[in-house]
């Protein structure tokens, strides 16, 4: 439907008083945009601030108009923006589409004005897109007033969805009367008009899902007799199990609403005066079902048809198949909502998921250098229907996509805790964790959402629960010590785990015996559904041992004291362990080659996971690879070189030097100075541990570092590692400091530079790599080849990001355990933020951050306001502490929390971590309160009120 002159007079008039006479495009005639730019030029695809990008949205629906209010806010590019809106209206609220059944205002829905357009400077054709042509990078439209062709260098499909309607005989809205969509602001007033003529009475609604219910609700305060009409078994089948949807449906039933399921549509009968009856089937029964308004409510389906016709890659159900950038594949052109068609298929129908995908596209676009990417939305609700109250969460998609609301306790893996009393349910799904902690993946609640907010939080924020945490959040916060106490103590017991004795064994090897590498396994014998045999190649002389607590071996210099496993354990868990070295991988024959000290051989694999780790770099300095006393600082083997050196350290000096300054260089230089040396650190960075700390923080660890004895050196370039002439062995080194050049003489040198993925059997058997090493997985940890894949240090996901730091590599081992244990789950990896807190020589340090990309677009660095679009900085700096958090400010008004650093003051770094993962919107005193921290007095805080612009 396009517009007629009076519904955008109004705007061209506001347009035209104010001089913006192109802000609202509407006219007779065809009109080309153009553009100063060569052609060359505008190819090209350059994007350089030297000139302003032209961004066309198709599409004014809530989700193009959230993305309008993110790239209006800020951006690092230029930006020039037009919308074509194919409605007669601007942006509204569908969400309360049902509210208008009172009001029956569209202003009441609006979400913007042509004052705000007007304002921000964003042009509006009123206009139905038809076409897409790439190779010109134009746009072909045309409306009843007008049309044209307008040139874009980025394009954004906001097209939104289409109802779907069943293949059902007689079911259209085009021919007969009474048969309606719950869609549009037409849709609602069409309704309407049906449901006030004489002897209208009687109403079905085909849909029992969350738009189907909300359609009954506003049929029943219309006075009418209702009937819903739901093919699944239940109600609210994508969100609810069958308890909760049947003691919803009973509720529903009390106030006066017919409800059948499991019903097929046989045919829709009509007359001149419009629709009279439905012919059913119910369980092999036929009958007719009167009615004179039928609303459709069926789902969705992604109106993706300007993407079909410029051959766009489309997703496995429809709509436009789409990255973590939300870019489609071609570079040029993007897709929001509910066209958007995301990882495996996913298209989200909800108003959430599609405004975390605008937030993305709008950095994407306006502030690349942010690295923002969409890892998907869960679908967590909660809604009031018909006076009931209900929700569903969960951490993710996949809890919903597999039904893991569904699952009972002992199913694959899973731990289910459920109550029903009276009319409230509380059922609440966990993950079992190899350390006997639990993890909240989701779960349903009807008539008890007081604790919904929170639930999710957790769930979102992935926290471990112990004790009796996983039972009083069963019962909610009103739980007695009566009703605890029995489900410590139950009376019923979970039925047995299916017995996998009689199924085939998958020959599952692993090669890599690290801490990541025993973390899978710890995951993998938990696993329910298929039964493995599993065979380790492990190249270290050692089992698998904790590599972060590396430094304390210094004190007790006990390997045992650093093992994460025993013989004993291998053998309980019936898993072979041969000490070699893989060489080569044969993916035609499934074949691993090793060697070892015992022999050689080849092994056999249904399933290869490579858990290889990394190599510590060394940087190309003449002497530094081949000079005796020069140590890496990785293996238990390297710890006892370095404490044999330093106990013959017998020179004048005793002096010792690590190269690297971030958190392992700090660790090693925390060793020497413990084992009685004079001790240097070499960083060529301006500050320490430049990955994670921002120049504050950095000097203001360097500064207590050296009062504890330890020299240390910024802004260093090592030039040479010099070594006696005689013996070979360390000298002295000489380096590059504030551009002048010095000599330090040395006994002992550490190089802690980083790591390098250990990809070579990789690169042996020909496996797709990522941009910096490394083997390239998807979401599941799967390689090129679908039956190797890779975790840890060695695994590239996600545009090259290869992670060094413990807690991703236990997150991974998580997921590929359900791959290939419990496939059923359909646990998917979506990144891993790289929040740390440690404490260093004495000096408590943490950084923190939503996701990834906090640090990869180097937001942690950010001093100032603004420095990055719509950045909001906020740190507290005072008697040898620091506070640093950064908001993100939201069109709303709300801030939210990106990330920070703490330094010597990380007592709510945990509540700081789950506030960013969750996304929380802040308001108010709320970003004040947790910049100054949770010691933060009364007083304090009203001083800095007047001085923080938030």
């Amino acid at each position: 439907m396009f517009c007629a002159l009076s519904s955008w007079q109004p705007l061209l008039s506001f347009a035209t008083q104010r001089g913006h006479t192109g802000t609202i495009i509407a006219g007779r005639g065809a009109a080309v945009r153009g553009d100063s730019r060569s052609a060359a030029q505008r190819m090209s695809g350059n994007k350089s601030k030297d000139y302003t990008r032209r961004v066309v949205i198709i599409g004014h629906g809530p989700v193009g108009h959230i993305l309008l209010e993110h790239l209006v806010e800020g951006t690092e590019v230029p930006l020039e923006l037009t919308v074509i809106c194919e409605e007669p209206h601007l942006a509204y609220n569908r969400v309360a589409m049902t509210s208008y059944f009172q009001h029956r205002s569209a202003s009441e829905l609006a979400m913007c004005s042509a004052e705000w357009l007007v304002e921000k400077n964003v042009q509006v054709i009123f206009a139905r897109a038809t076409q897409i042509q790439r190779s010109s990078r134009r746009v072909t439209y045309e409306g009843p007033l007008v049309r044209g062709e307008i040139e874009y260098d980025e394009l954004v499909l906001a097209t939104g969805s289409s109802p779907f309607v069943p293949n059902v005989s007689g079911l259209t809205t085009d021919r007969a009367p009474g048969i309606f969509l719950y869609r549009t602001i037409e849709d609602m007033e069409a309704i309407l008009a049906r449901a006030q003529q004489k002897g209208v009475r009687k109403a079905a609604v085909i849909g029992g899902g969350l738009l189907g219910l909300e359609a009954a609700k506003a049929l029943l305060d219309l006075q009418m007799k209702v009937t819903v009409l739901e093919a699944a078994p239940t109600l609210m089948s994508a969100q609810l199990d069958m308890t909760g949807a049947e003691l919803l449906r009973k509720r529903l039933m009390k106030i006066g609403l017919d409800i059948e399921t499991q019903v097929n549509l046989q045919e829709v009968l009509s007359n001149a005066s419009g629709v009279r009856f439905i012919r059913l089937e119910k369980e092999g029964q036929e009958s007719f079902l009167e009615v004179d308004l039928l609303i459709i409510s069926c789902g969705i389906r992604p109106r993706d048809e300007l993407a079909r016709q410029c051959q766009l890659e489309l997703g496995t159900r429809g709509g436009v198949k789409v990255d973590g950038c939300l870019r489609s594949s071609d570079p040029h052109i993007y897709a929001v909502g509910e066209v958007a068609s995301y990882e495996s298929g996913m298209v989200y129908g909800l108003w959430k998921p599609g405004s975390e995908q605008a937030e993305v596209l709008a950095g994407t676009l306006g502030s690349p250098s942010a690295g923002l990417r969409y890892h998907g939305s869960d679908l967590s609700t909660k809604l009031k229907l018909l006076g009931v109250n209900v929700a569903s969460f969960g951490a993710n998609a996949e809890f919903w996509q597999h039904r893991i609301f569904d699952c009972q306790d002992g199913q694959a893996n899973w731990c289910v805790r459920s109550v029903l009393e009276g009319n409230k349910y509380r059922k609440l799904v966990f993950r079992r964790l190899p350390s006997g902690g639990r993890k909240l993946v989701g779960g349903i609640l009807v008539e008890s959402v007081e604790d919904y907010q929170s639930l999710c939080d957790v769930a979102r924020c992935g926290r471990e629960l112990w004790g009796l945490e996983t039972v009083v959040m069963t019962h909610g916060p009103r739980a007695n010590p009566g009703q605890i106490e029995d489900m410590v103590y139950p009376r019923d017991f979970p039925a047995p785990v299916l017995d996998m004795a009689a199924m085939p064994a998958v020959r599952v090897v692993l090669v890599g015996y690290g801490p990541v590498g025993h973390v899978l396994l710890q995951n993998l014998v938990e696993q329910r559904e298929r039964r493995m045999a599993i065979t380790v190649l492990c190249e270290e002389p050692h089992l698998a041992y904790n590599r972060v607590a590396m430094t304390s071996y210094f004190q007790h210099r006990s390997v045992c004291e650093l093992a994460m496993c025993s013989p004993d354990w291998l053998q309980e868990k019936n898993i072979q362990v041969i000490f070699a070295r893989a060489t080569s991988i044969k993916r035609s024959h499934k074949q691993v080659t090793y060697e070892g000290p015992s022999g050689s051989g080849e092994v056999g694999y249904d399933e290869l996971v490579l858990a290889t780790g990394s190599a510590p770099f060394v940087p190309p300095v003449p002497g530094l690879a081949s000079t005796a006393g020069v140590f890496l600082y990785r293996t238990i083997e390297d710890m006892d070189a370095i404490i044999a050196r330093a106990g013959s350290a017998r020179g004048t000096t005793r002096r010792a030097a690590v190269v690297g300054g971030g958190l392992l260089g700090l660790e090693a230089a925390k060793a020497l100075l413990d084992l009685g040396l004079e001790t240097h650190v070499f960083e060529s960075a301006p500050h320490l541990m430049p990955s994670q700390l921002d120049s504050v923080a950095g000097e203001l660890l360097k500064k207590q570092i050296e009062s504890l004895g330890c020299v240390v050196h910024v802004n260093v370039q090592l030039q040479e590692v010099l070594s006696e002439d005689s013996s070979g062995e360390i000298c002295a080194a000489r380096y590059l400091e504030n551009e002048s050049e010095w000599t330090l003489d040395l006994e002992l040198l550490v190089v802690s530079c980083g790591i390098r993925p250990r990809d070579e059997l990789a690169r042996g058997c020909d496996l797709d790599l990522g941009e910096r090493g490394g083997v390239k997985v998807d979401d599941f940890l799967r390689s090129s080849d679908p039956h190797i894949y890779a975790v840890g240090e060695v695994a590239s996901h996600e545009g090259g990001m290869v992670y060094g730091l413990w807690k991703p590599g236990s997150e991974q081992a998580e997921v590929l355990a359900s791959t290939l244990g419990s496939p059923s789950a359909g646990l998917r990896y979506h990144g891993s933020d790289l929040s740390t807190k440690l404490k260093l020589m004495g000096v408590n340090v943490a950084s923190f951050g939503e996701s990834a990309a906090f640090w990869h677009g180097k937001t942690y660095q950010v001093l100032h306001d603004d420095e990055k679009p719509c950045i909001c900085v906020r740190s507290v700096l005072e008697e040898g502490c620091y506070r640093k958090l950064i908001f993100k400010r939201m069109p709303g008004g709300s801030r939210k929390l990106l990330g920070g650093i703490l330094v010597n003051s990380t007592d709510d770094y945990h509540a700081l971590c789950d506030v960013s993962r969750c996304g929380k919107e802040l308001w108010g005193l709320e970003p004040m309160v947790l910049v100054e921290g949770p010691r933060v007095v009364p007083g304090r805080l009203e001083q800095s009120f007047p001085q923080a612009r938030l």
